[in-house]
Order: C-alpha cells, then sequence, then structure tokens
C-alpha cells in the first residue's frame, strides 16, 4: 500500500476532496442563515436531506430485494447496498435538526392550513416521521447486522478480514439464528419503507403546496429514491472499483445486469410521473393543475421543470438501449451521473418552487449545500468501508460470463 492511499485502498486526494467539499457546504449553510437567507439554507437542506436520505435507505432496500429473490448476479453490489446504511443513523439526526431549527421552511409551520390544523403542525409531524424514521431504520439497521454478520465470519475464517476490536464486538454473541432472522426481515424492512416513506413524501413534500393532492405522489416518492440509489450503485461500481478491490467481482455482466435494472426502473419511475399528469390531464383538476403550471409554464421555473422530465427519464432510456454502454462501467457511470443529476433537479423542482417567491430561481447556495452533502456521504462511504470491506463480505459470482 503506497503512502499516497487510505486503509481501504482510495487515495487521500481524494479523501480530502470529500472533506472539502463537506466544509464548503457546511459553510455556505451558515453564511446563508447569517445573511439573513434562512429560507434558502433550509430548502437547501430538506431537498439534500430527502435525497441522501432516500438514496442510503434505498442501499438496503436493493440488499433485500436481492435476498428476496435469490438473487446470485453479484453479490458485490448487494454489500455495497447494505453499506449505505451507515449513513440512517446520521438521517435520523439531520430529520431531528431540521424539525427543530428549520421548520419554517415549511408555509403550514406558520400559517396552518385550514381543516389540517391537527395534522400538520410542528409537533405532530416530528412526532409521527420521527416513529417512521425509528421503526424503518430500525428494521434496516437490524436487517444488515444480521446479514452481515455471516459473512463477516466467514471472512476472518478465509483471512480476508484481520481481527480488530470492532469484529469482536460485530461478531460477538450467537449466529446460528442470522440467516433465518434475514429471511424474515427483509420483507418486514421493504414493506416498512414502501409505507413509511410514502408518509414522509405527503408530509415532508405534499404539504409544501396547500393546495395540492396527489394519491400517486408516495409511490413516486420512493421509486425515484430507488432509481437514484442504483445510479450512486452504478457510479460507485466504476469509482470504487479498483480502489476497493471489486475487479473479480465487477465483471461486465455484473455491470451489464446493473445497467439493464437501471434501464428498468427507469420506465418504471418515468411511467409512474406519466400516471401523475395523465390524471392532471383527464380530470382537470384545479388543485393539481395549479402544481404543474408553476413548475412547467411559469418563470423562473418553466425550463427547469421540462429539462428535468426529459433528461432523468427519456434521455436515459434512449442510452440505455446499447448493450455496450451497459457493459462499460465508465459508460455507464457517465450515464449514472447524469440521472443523479436529473434527480436531484426533479427533487429541486418539487420543493423551491413551493416555498421561493423570488423573481429569479435560486441555485448557489442551494448547489454548494449539495457539495457539502455528496462530499459528507461519499467521506461516511469510505470510512465506513475501511472497517468492513465489501470486497471482503462478497462472495465471487458464479460463473463469471465476459
Amino acid at each position: 500500500m503506497t503512502a499516497t492511499a487510505s486503509s481501504s485502498g482510495v487515495p487521500q486526494s481524494w479523501v480530502r476532496a470529500c472533506q472539502a467539499m463537506l466544509a464548503v457546504g457546511g459553510a455556505a449553510f451558515v453564511v446563508a442563515l447569517a445573511t439573513g437567507q434562512a429560507q434558502r439554507a433550509w430548502q437547501a437542506y430538506l431537498l439534500n436531506f430527502l435525497f441522501w436520505t432516500g438514496v442510503a435507505q434505498c442501499g438496503v432496500i436493493f440488499s433485500a430485494g436481492y435476498q428476496i429473490t435469490r438473487g446470485q448476479w453479484s453479490d458485490a453490489l448487494r454489500r455495497m447496498g447494505e453499506s449505505m446504511a451507515f449513513f440512517l443513523p446520521v438521517a435520523l439526526g439531520l430529520f431531528l435538526v431540521l424539525m427543530l431549527f428549520g421548520s419554517a421552511v415549511f408555509p403550514w409551520a406558520a400559517k396552518p392550513y385550514p381543516g389540517r390544523e391537527a395534522w400538520l403542525n410542528v409537533p405532530a409531524v416530528l412526532a409521527r416521521d420521527a416513529f417512521v424514521l425509528l421503526v424503518v431504520f430500525g428494521l434496516s439497521l437490524l436487517y444488515v447486522y444480521h446479514s452481515q454478520r455471516p459473512a463477516a465470519r466467514a471472512a476472518v475464517a478465509a483471512g480476508r478480514l484481520e481481527p480488530s476490536r470492532f469484529l469482536d464486538r460485530f461478531l460477538s454473541g450467537p449466529g446460528a439464528n442470522d440467516e433465518a432472522r434475514v429471511r424474515n426481515l427483509a420483507p418486514a424492512v421493504v414493506i416498512a419503507f414502501a409505507i413509511g416513506f410514502s408518509l414522509l413524501g405527503f408530509d415532508l413534500v405534499m404539504s409544501l403546496d396547500p393546495e395540492w393532492y396527489n394519491t400517486l405522489f408516495g409511490w413516486y416518492f420512493y421509486v425515484g429514491a430507488f432509481y437514484s440509489m442504483l445510479a450512486v450503485l452504478a457510479v460507485a461500481a466504476a469509482l470504487f472499483r479498483k480502489p476497493w478491490g471489486l475487479e473479480p467481482h465487477l465483471q461486465p455482466s455484473q455491470n451489464h445486469d446493473l445497467g439493464k435494472l437501471l434501464f428498468g426502473i427507469c420506465l418504471l419511475t418515468g411511467g409512474l410521473m406519466w400516471a401523475q399528469w395523465l390524471v392532471f390531464w383527464y380530470g382537470d383538476l384545479p388543485e393539481e393543475i395549479a402544481y404543474v403550471i408553476r413548475r412547467y409554464y411559469e418563470a423562473p421555473f418553466a425550463p427547469f421543470g421540462w429539462v428535468m422530465t426529459y433528461g432523468a427519464f427519456i434521455v436515459p432510456l434512449v442510452v440505455l438501449l446499447s448493450k455496450q454502454t451497459k457493459r462499460n462501467p465508465r459508460l455507464l457511470a457517465a450515464v449514472a451521473l447524469w440521472i443523479l443529476a436529473m434527480m436531484w433537479l426533479e427533487r429541486y423542482v418539487w420543493i423551491v418552487p413551493a416555498v421561493w417567491k423570488g423573481p429569479s430561481a435560486p441555485l448557489a447556495v442551494e448547489l454548494l449545500v449539495t457539495a457539502g452533502f455528496a462530499g459528507g456521504f461519499a467521506w461516511g462511504w469510505i470510512a465506513h468501508n475501511r472497517r468492513l470491506p465489501v470486497a471482503a463480505l462478497a462472495v465471487l459470482p458464479a460463473g463469471r460470463r465476459h
């Protein structure tokens, strides 16, 4: 190992870049608060809390789905998804900070909506959504714990993991029931996620616009988060393939399978979005049409709405038709980066037009805070991989195909 590499194989320059991004994003947030731009600071915070929490939680959902379907195509990607669970306790803390100090970003916090005073108020939303997060995150962490213990125990026995104080604590206690508990927990995690994140979408996004009602939005909210998570996996599979020692685990066939899954979820997410718009059109519903007009036909947000709609679904749909693109990790990562940018823009289009009333679309603070969240997420993920390396936990794919 060279002097310029961390213990996880990731160059120290990458780690310092992540730390710098986190520092810049944090400074931008603090400066915005100090200069009277609290609304911008907290709307950027809310946007990124929803985006990165959804990515982290869906990493666990990817693993749970892999378990339920008895997948065997890429245990490494499954373990990468599980490892995103490191962010879940952080996300719970971020939520509490948002509700305790940044609740002014929600219009109903200062002026309750008539007829919904009992449902939409800060104490009620804090208690309800904190309970949801505790249940979903608790089940997810318990699932990951029981899923990784047998793999870690086998890795120690095979010499792929060196014993440590952390591993001693992690592996302490009987492990005979781990596999059974994983089988039982996997469907519970998926069900709790679908119900809980639908409620989060209603409480933290739909509630921003007092006249907007959409029963499909909960589904769309969590499926869109899963779409973003797959894009993060594709980027990480290309970026960390060598530093994390994943070359034997991520052959072109595994990359192709990930690309096909990304293509399929692109279709599903785009289909759910179209299903919402179709109801707006044939139902001619005033309370929902106003939402569309604000984001697609009025300045300053109309360009963002159209770019996001075509960019998040139509462009990837066309590009991912290519088999070669799906098999090439760098090309797939480039497509995935585009998807991430568009899905971030989607969250922006959901949130900012509902609370921002200025003449121009705000972007600078929002992008800097996003850089901070992205840097913090990547730094934490790299640090987590030092303790439980993905390559040590993952089994090689059976019958590698080239």
